[in-house]
């Protein structure tokens, strides 16, 4: 249906906003629906978003939120698939370097720390989706949630060094098995989300990781050249992943 530019970035936001708060996805696009047939007849009579709603944007997403049950099966899936996600990401590279021995402190930190990541991500998208914010505010905002993240695991992986002990110690055959558990999981993520971002992220970073392991350099060259590995492999990996995405609503608006 034909809405203006104005009411289409309002029910887009509008459906972030709902799923971020833990609303079933049948549920919103039904709501979402309802309105934009709404707003397409309002248009038609020469009213705009702000008549039908009869409040703020940010006001009237709350409301609606309030008003719909939370969908808790739908949270602990999501909660679920971000720890598994994530951690087969982290346990791949350690496969690939060997290292794959975990303490106490890694098995209960790390989770928490994705867990407390998917809570601050859905908070900046409520944040982003309920009031109208600048590029740069929004790449600012995520910018954090990400370097609190990073604080966070690093302070998990400071105390391992300083007081963990190996809990499980995995050898060659536990190594291959888990690379390909980690690879599979990974895929079936990028399948199930219809995004590449979980694939190339461990190709960019992983398989350059790999060749700079064969040549002769410095342990402080290596840190270096693979502290910048994570940034510039997710920031290509997220790029080609919008482009995909961007490419994918061309076609179907065509």
């Amino acid at each position: 249906m034909n809405v203006s530019k104005e009411s289409r970035d309002f029910l887009d936001r509008l459906n972030i906003y709902l799923i971020s708060s833990g609303k079933n996805e049948n549920e919103v696009r039904e709501i979402t629906g309802e309105l934009e047939d709404h707003l397409h007849e309002a248009e038609n009579n020469g009213k705009s978003v702000q008549d039908i709603t009869g409040l703020t944007p940010k006001a009237y997403m709350a409301q609606i939120a309030k008003e719909m049950p939370v969908d808790r099966k739908v949270i602990f899936k999501y909660g679920m698939l971000l720890i598994v996600g994530t951690l087969s990401f982290y346990v791949m590279g350690d496969a690939i370097n060997g290292t794959m021995a975990y303490s106490w402190i890694q098995f209960i930190g790390y989770p928490l720390m994705i867990l407390l990541f998917g809570l601050l991500t859905a908070w900046a998208f409520k944040a982003t989706a309920g009031r109208v914010m600048s590029k740069r505010k929004e790449l600012l905002l995520f910018f954090s949630v990400g370097g609190i993240m990073t604080i966070g695991f690093g302070a998990v992986a400071f105390i391992h060094l300083w007081m963990g002990e190996a809990a499980v110690t995995f050898g060659v055959t536990g190594r291959v098995i888990g690379f390909i558990l980690c690879a599979l999981c990974l895929v079936g993520f990028s399948l199930w989300t219809k995004t590449i971002i979980m694939v190339l992220f461990p190709v960019f970073v992983y398989v350059p990781q790999w060749f700079i392991g064969r040549f002769s350099l410095s342990d402080e060259t290596q840190l270096i050249v693979l502290g910048l590995l994570y940034p510039i492999g997710f920031m290509i990996s997220l790029g080609i992943s919008f482009l995909q995405i961007w490419r994918k609503e061309r076609r179907q608006t065509a």
